[in-house]
């Protein structure tokens, strides 16, 4: 399945990347046969004990060894802070780093998808391709899938901190739901994650492990892609560097970009593909002009509420006792599951901001820990008192940024700009979903737990205290989207086909193509992307 890259080298298909989306398309063809397809990971395919243990996240991400460092510009609404956007560097991307939330969406917003032009995109074309990826016991026969190839549970056992978080959500009034992929997204539940037997089981293990010796496969890895050389009008091959090496992959069929919403729109552009002034400006030359390239970029802007709490065990509690952290990873190993099994993360609630609200508009989450500051990975640790923490952020930020090339040298990071915030209706759901948090901890369920609301703290009751609070804490919830945005306007880099418009050869296959944001997480909505690709190069 890999080999050693030398010049000359050509297939059918090449893959751009080796994260949900790229992993799955990838798979799809090979199993498929009849074709020769090349799957390119800038990482390596790592055995690293916390790549696969869940809540070994918190190690991942503070360091390099899987990670791609990236920080965006400074933001002007949050305090001019730069934020830290690390994507996964490793077979899997993402996907192997992540927090193995497995939520579809909202199906009302991949309806407005269809409404936008984009054709096959309404969410009951889209549900028998949700049922295809899943392998999971969960809901009715009907809405989930039973054999597929990611495996999907609900996060166990009911420990105390989760039972209270959900029965105070459904106490300050939401609904209890069993099952936010099933027939209704909106209300309370347990958290479903992509793991098996307590293990992540990301798109490596889901679709790359289960190939085996595929012939059909080459996989790439520690290999760069740099840009895509455009001939007549048609992606011809893709040039990489490896071991420092410059490479060309000759590509007889197409070339699948799947690199993310950041990396992306940064190859494209350092193939000469984007808004020709930018590029000039860049000292890169235009091969063909789509202005919307790099632009539309969307996150989820993640704000916590830290707790003081008593009569309950935290993660705050067992990582600094010993004895703890013993019977903790013993527990675990035996039975696999609780908070080792898990990304920090155990109940959501999708709620409306306001009983006007149409759909649900925010989400909350329970974390049993909490940290001093979550913002910067080099300062993070937990708090020495026993502490929880409730995540907030708007479902459907209007806010939109970009991500564009800083250099010619495709070796340097590109300009990442969230632009968080710059939309009102933005700062006002996020001071709304911070109320809402307060209210589910003042339940009696909550409450009784509860010493002291520790940040923001009791003391920033206006708007504007919240908002500052906002300001200067608020954070990636890892969700970057829509910077190769499908559609069928000026702005559009990809059709519904996820053709990258006016070129041959070309595809776009990750969460850049996103419209909007369509779920409260972008791992699902990714690996589907990846399947419609496959479909539609297999149907040819």
């Amino acid at each position: 399945m890999s080999m050693h890259l030398h010049e000359g080298a050509s297939f059918d298909y090449v893959v751009v990347g080796a994260g949900a989306a790229g992993s799955a398309v990838a798979a799809r063809i090979a199993e498929k046969g009849g074709h020769s397809v090349a799957l390119i990971e800038a990482g390596r395919d790592d055995p690293w004990i916390w790549l696969k243990i869940p809540l070994g996240i918190g190690i991942v991400l503070t360091g390099e060894r899987a990670v791609r460092r990236y920080w965006t510009e400074p933001e002007p609404n949050l305090a001019s802070r730069k934020v830290y956007w690390p994507r996964g560097r490793v077979l899997g991307g993402t996907s192997t780093i992540n927090g193995m939330l497995w939520v579809r969406g909202d199906p009302a917003e991949y309806d407005r998808w269809a409404d936008m032009g984009c054709t096959g995109w309404d969410f009951d074309s889209l549900l028998p391709r949700f049922r295809r990826m899943e392998s999971c016991s969960l809901g009715s026969d009907t809405l989930r899938g039973r054999t597929g190839k990611t495996c999907v549970v609900e996060y166990s056992p009911r420990d105390p901190l989760s039972l209270a978080f959900f029965k105070a959500c459904t106490e300050a009034g939401f609904a209890a739901n069993d099952d936010y992929n099933g027939e209704r997204y909106e209300g309370v539940g347990y958290l479903q994650l992509n793991t098996r037997r307590g293990l992540r089981h990301g798109v490596r293990e889901a679709y790359l492990r289960s190939l085996g010796g595929n012939r059909n496969l080459t996989l790439l890895c520690d290999t760069t892609v740099e840009s895509i050389a455009i001939e007549n009008r048609r992606a011809a091959s893709v040039r990489v560097r490896c071991n420092g090496v410059a490479r060309t992959i000759a590509c007889r069929r197409e070339v699948i970009l799947a690199a993310g919403a950041i990396d992306t729109p940064k190859i494209l552009e350092h193939s000469g593909i984007g808004n020709p002034d930018r590029l000039q400006g860049m000292g890169i030359e235009p091969v063909h002009a789509l202005r919307g390239v790099g632009e539309g970029l969307r996150d989820h802007l993640h704000t916590r509420l830290s707790f003081r709490c008593r009569s309950v065990v935290t993660l705050n509690d067992i990582m600094r006792s010993p004895a703890r952290k013993v019977l903790f990873g013993l527990r675990y190993l035996f039975s696999r599951n609780g908070f080792l099994s898990s990304s920090t993360a155990t109940v959501h609630a999708l709620v409306r901001s306001a009983p006007g609200k149409a759909r649900p508009d925010v989400k909350l989450q329970m974390h049993p820990l909490s940290s001093t500051d979550a913002r910067n990975p080099d300062r993070w640790e937990l708090d020495t008192f026993s502490g929880f923490g409730i995540g907030t952020f708007p479902l459907r930020p209007a806010s939109t940024g970009s991500v564009h090339v800083a250099s010619p040298d495709p070796r340097e990071p590109p300009r990442i700009r969230p632009n968080y915030l710059d939309h009102p209706e933005d700062l006002a759901c996020a001071i709304a979903a911070v109320r809402l948090a307060r209210r589910v901890a003042a339940q009696p369920a909550l409450a009784g737990l509860v010493d002291e609301e520790v940040r923001p703290g009791t003391d920033a009751q206006s708007d504007e205290e919240i908002a500052a609070f906002i300001r200067e804490t608020g954070t990636t919830s890892y969700h970057p989207v829509g910077t190769c945005r499908m559609g069928v306007d000026a702005m559009a880099v990809v059709n519904p086909q996820l053709r990258v418009v006016g070129l041959e050869g070309l595809r776009v296959a990750d969460a850049s193509v996103f419209p909007t944001m369509p779920s409260s997480n972008t791992h699902a909505p990714s690996i589907l992307v990846g399947e419609i690709a496959a479909s539609l190069v297999n149907s040819r």
